[in-house]
């Protein structure tokens, strides 16, 4: 057995785990990170024809935003094809080459029609790195890496919320995590598990602090 992990427990699956998100689910201000699923993207296949394909992204989110904010003008990323629904030891044991969606359900075209969780995103990196390698490595090891960019996408995603303009706030977000604070940053803390709940507070605390000090300018209804 290559004893790689799956969704499964004690033979049930819980398809659920595998998301964070799906069809409405997802917020438009989030950025883009590992595993996310979008629809309706013109490329083309091995016979050069182009076509709306659905394909989720691989890459690490620092390799696809050098500066924290803009993407690259490339992408790594893989089509998502039909496939039957693998079993608990199909998950296992065979398929490597394959990340299984189940349950993944498609809305309008060209757009974000998913964002794995944590363990969704660990699952997908053990089985490339195991196809790519036959090396399986556990979950927790990919866990402790992706933990502080995933902290970070959802701190951005809150910070976007609060504005009609997200490429904007998410500028704004990163330069406030990246600020050097007494030679450190908030973007460094969140490289601590002990440091992150004081980060996400700091920053509602800021958010707070930036709505108090420009309101929205109320409107006066007429007849």
């Amino acid at each position: 057995m290559r004893n790689l992990e799956s969704p499964y427990d004690k033979g049930v699956p819980n398809w659920d785990a595998l998301y964070s998100a799906r069809g409405d689910e997802v917020s438009p201000n989030r950025p883009v990170f590992t595993g996310d699923v979008y629809a309706g993207i013109p490329l083309p296949g091995e016979t050069g024809s182009i076509k709306a394909r659905t394909v989720m992204v691989l890459q690490h989110p620092c390799a696809m935003r050098t500066d924290g904010v803009n993407l690259a003008w490339q992408l790594l990323v893989a089509e998502v094809t039909n496939r039957k629904e693998l079993s608990e030891s199909e998950w296992s044991d065979q398929y490597f080459a394959l990340m299984p969606l189940p349950k993944l359900r498609p809305v309008d075209l060209g757009t974000r029609i998913a964002c794995l969780s944590p363990f969704g995103v660990n699952l997908l990196l053990q089985r490339w790195v195991h196809y790519s390698s036959r090396v399986v490595v556990p979950t927790p090891d990919f866990q402790r890496q992706t933990d502080a960019s995933y902290e970070e996408c959802d701190l951005i995603e809150e910070w976007c919320d609060e504005s009609t303009d997200p490429l904007v706030a998410a500028t704004q977000c990163m330069q406030w995590l990246r600020a050097d604070r007494n030679g450190t940053s908030y973007q460094d803390m969140l490289k601590d598990s002990q440091t992150r709940s004081t980060v996400r507070k700091v920053m509602r605390a800021e958010l707070k602090s930036r709505r108090t000090a420009d309101p929205v300018t109320p409107i006066e209804l007429r007849d």
